[in-house]
């Protein structure tokens, strides 16, 4: 076990120094307690350090040697490396309004707005039919299309075939056959979408 955590931490990226490293350690092992909803008691009994001890490194005010170390990561179920060190050019979370998304024309009474992942390939769709309004064009491509009615009904066209999708239901289908959708009733209804293969 100690020599895995040697060669995750030799392949590491260099991170902060000293007590910047500390601080960033103790916080991390701080959230991932209470992620866990478990007391620093607990946590203490199950890696064998004292309680002090570990509110001390918690709050970056002590050194850990290795041994320490691993008995952490392997409690915490997080390799060494991703313990240590967190990269600050990791992104927050992309929090986006409906209304600055991409908008595609898919037919009159359709709103049709994108959002696209960069780091997975996957395509969220939010989408809102009016009264009587149909997707212009029957599309078919690789993957699979996921997709969940949030309010009203709509009519999915699939193959050669028609379903009913009722408000809260869910569907999954292969993307490759002909799909469409459309909205017959008299109330406008709402759907997320998502495509784990992109199309647009």
């Amino acid at each position: 076990m100690a020599r895995k955590i040697e060669e995750e931490l030799a392949a590491a990226p260099p991170g902060p120094p000293g007590e910047e490293r500390q601080q960033r350690l103790g916080e991390r092992l701080r959230r991932l307690r209470h992620l866990r909803k478990l007391t620093i008691e607990q946590v203490a009994g199950e890696v064998g350090l004292s309680m002090s001890f570990l509110s001390m490194l918690e709050r970056g005010q002590a050194d850990i040697s290795l041994s320490r170390f691993s008995r952490l990561a392997d409690f915490y179920k997080i390799s060494a490396s991703e313990l240590l060190v967190e990269d600050e050019t990791t992104a927050g979370p992309a929090i986006v309004a409906p209304e600055s998304l991409q908008q595609i024309d898919r037919g009159a009474g359709v709103t049709y707005r994108l959002l696209k992942s960069d780091y997975s390939g996957a395509q969220a769709v939010l989408v809102t039919f009016e009264p009587g309004a149909s997707f212009s064009e029957v599309l078919a491509h690789k993957g699979r299309d996921f997709g969940w009615v949030i309010s009203g009904e709509l009519v999915l066209l699939y193959s050669d075939r028609e379903y009913l999708l009722e408000e809260r239901q869910f569907v999954e289908y292969d993307a490759s056959k002909p799909h469409a959708l459309r909205n017959d009733g008299d109330r406008p209804a709402e759907m997320i979408a998502f495509m784990n293969s992109p199309y647009w």
